[in-house]
């Protein structure tokens, strides 16, 4: 758990806050199939069987990659090859469960290195199939960066993990612009509801209602459904957001002089991180 448990408040926050965000993955990644279109996806349909093989196979490629960059490290094209070997790197390392090794998980923030390079090399000029193997990056970092918040001990390693899984969600959504903007022919309401899911992780909330909006716009959209799908996860993007400031303040307050050992005193009066929260009844019993 991420908080001292001596606490009431902070034992409902962990369970208010990120029990309510695992939900999150079979709301938008399942029910909306966010995640799944396209550039070879696959780690077993998320973490759901898989093997253990090895990357060897792509060890060469990978390497010889690397050699050109070494002479010419703004070359696009072979940064949009590093991103998608990377990424199949990552694929072909993966437990019994289907998701990434400690192996695997390195694969894929290499990818995402070589993505944010490829990004600043192309001008703009960005593939929208180069895109698609980066969404899946971003997505899958996130779930890995998302679990370790939820399993964090400490409050400072989960503030952390926290932070990066919001700039995993905010990496994914500026790939699946890149696809909207690049395959004007091919998006449809669910590209839209994509966007505006990751939009809402990332804490972008003006951002998201624009891309519920252009979701519910599309042809054959049921705005009805697109809204009860989508308000839910706003909410938790809200939540998130209020936890992550609340992570924050216990973590300038302890610095300020709290107790070692976690000695709560007087401590959680300014740093509850119920303060502020908002939950109201959106959601329910969780």
């Amino acid at each position: 758990m991420l908080f001292d448990l001596q606490s009431p408040g902070r034992r409902r926050v962990v369970r208010v806050v990120f029990g309510a965000l695992a939900l999150v993955f079979a709301i938008s990644f399942v029910f909306l199939g966010v995640g799944t279109g396209g550039g070879g996806f696959s780690f077993s349909d998320l973490f759901g069987g898989g093997s253990a093989d090895s990357s060897t196979a792509f060890d060469s490629d990978i390497n010889a990659a690397e050699e050109k960059l070494a002479t010419n490290p703004n070359d696009p094209t072979t940064l949009a090859t590093l991103v998608q070997l990377r990424y199949s790197a990552a694929n072909a390392n993966t437990d019994e469960n289907g998701a990434p090794t400690s192996e695997g998980e390195e694969q894929l923030r290499e990818a995402a290195d070589a993505w944010n390079k490829y990004v600043k090399a192309s001008k703009g000029d960005i593939s929208p199939v180069t895109a698609a193997y980066a969404l899946n990056i971003f997505d899958v970092l996130a779930r890995l960066d998302f679990s370790k918040a939820r399993t964090d001990t400490d409050e400072g390693q989960a503030l952390t993990d926290i932070n990066a899984a919001v700039d995993d969600w905010k990496s994914a959504a500026e790939a699946q612009q890149v696809r909207i903007d690049k395959q004007p022919k091919q998006v449809n309401s669910n590209s839209y509801s994509t966007l505006a899911q990751y939009l809402y992780l990332s804490g972008d909330l003006v951002g998201g209602d624009q891309a519920t909006a252009q979701a519910k716009g599309a042809k054959g959209a049921d705005p009805a459904t697109i809204d009860s799908q989508l308000k839910s996860i706003k909410q938790l993007g809200q939540q998130l957001q209020t936890a992550i400031k609340q992570l924050t303040k216990q973590q300038q307050s302890q610095g300020a002089g709290a107790a070692p050992g976690g000695a709560t005193g007087g401590g959680t009066d300014g740093g509850n991180p119920l303060n502020g929260l908002g939950l109201g009844g959106g959601t329910g019993g969780l």
